[in-house]
């Protein structure tokens, strides 16, 4: 199984920040920015010197246009950057009073999601090590189709497949079909990423919360090899299957910075972590890609916007040392 060359699949869209203070309703304005968790794992890994392409979907107006030109900023303007004939979905970005931040997604009758079934083709899939999916796209349709065909033929074609639910409740009519579509994804999956929100429509949300370790171990029945598990300030698990057939696991705490956004925190995990990640690790080196992920996301909160505030490698390798060095 080989991890060379990623493609990432999934939604491009335009995040939207209150401009200032206060509840949305009262606020003066807003500021937009590109967002997208596949998109911000892509941008991730061009930044963390494991370039990919992405295939994605973009609206057919201007913030179709300044997403296009925000990828290409990023060198993903690859071939499977698919222009769509709708408009282009947002996500209106709230912050919590907990120093979180939630989303309300205009998404209905864009072109964000609506992904067609082999847009890549099998000779296409042939150049790739990896295939990594967002859970985004599972809410509509046509992109829960597209999705999941384009997982079944990448491991037919011995990529690994990684898959991220990044559960977003809003967007599904019948919460019993998003459990049924991640289910079904999971047991197409090599490699999981998740947070305890994500993992709501499989009934795991507060277990996890007490049990991270335990709850991680579990999800590998679901068919995944290695599970990432992220818990923001808490840190992060791992548990994987190593080459010798043991069970590995590895936690590591997030790293202390100067938190300003969340926003994409768990999407520059994923980028971490796919870009130091390979099959059959042992024990020492998945606490070594976990730590690397983990200052990933610590890094992306110390500025507003996911995408824009993704940091390279030399950064996170700085701050890795760093913190090596003071314990």
């Amino acid at each position: 199984m080989r991890t060379d060359r990623i493609l990432v699949a999934g939604e491009t869209l335009v995040d939207l920040f209150p401009s200032g203070a206060g509840d949305l309703a009262t606020v003066e304005g807003f500021v937009h920015r590109a967002g997208g968790a596949p998109a911000n794992v892509a941008a991730g890994l061009a930044r963390l010197d494991s370039p990919p392409e992405l295939w994605t979907r973009l609206g057919d107006d201007a913030f179709g246009a300044y997403l296009r030109d925000a990828l290409a900023d990023r060198g993903l303007d690859g071939e499977f950057v698919v222009a769509g004939d709708a408009a282009t979905a947002l996500a209106v970005v709230s912050p919590t009073p907990d120093g979180d931040r939630s989303f309300t997604f205009y998404e209905s009758d864009t072109a964000t999601l609506a992904f067609e079934a082999g847009t890549v083709s099998d000779s296409a899939l042939a150049d790739f090590g990896c295939v990594h999916a967002g859970g985004v796209a599972l809410a509509n349709d046509a992109g829960c189709t597209a999705t999941l065909d384009l997982l079944e033929r990448a491991r037919d074609a011995d990529c690994l497949v990684s898959f991220d639910p990044n559960a977003r409740p809003d967007l599904w009519d019948e919460p019993d079909a998003a459990g049924d579509a991640v289910r079904e994804a999971l047991d197409l999956a090599d490699l999981l990423f998740c947070s305890p929100d994500d993992l709501r429509p499989l009934g795991l949300a507060e277990r996890v919360r007490s049990e991270p370790a335990a709850v991680a171990a579990d999800l590998l029945d679901y068919g995944p090899e290695t599970v990432f598990l992220t818990r923001g300030g808490d840190g992060a698990t791992a548990v994987a299957e190593s080459a010798d057939g043991e069970q590995v696991t590895r936690s590591a705490p997030a790293f202390d910075v100067d938190v300003v956004d969340t926003t994409g925190a768990g999407d520059a995990f994923t980028a971490g972590a796919l870009a130091a990640y390979e099959p059959g690790m042992g024990g020492d080196a998945l606490g070594d890609a976990l730590r690397y992920a983990n200052a990933t996301a610590a890094l992306t909160t110390t500025e507003t916007g996911g995408m824009a505030a993704l940091p390279d490698d030399a950064a996170v390798r700085a701050l890795v040392e760093c913190a090596s060095e003071s314990t």
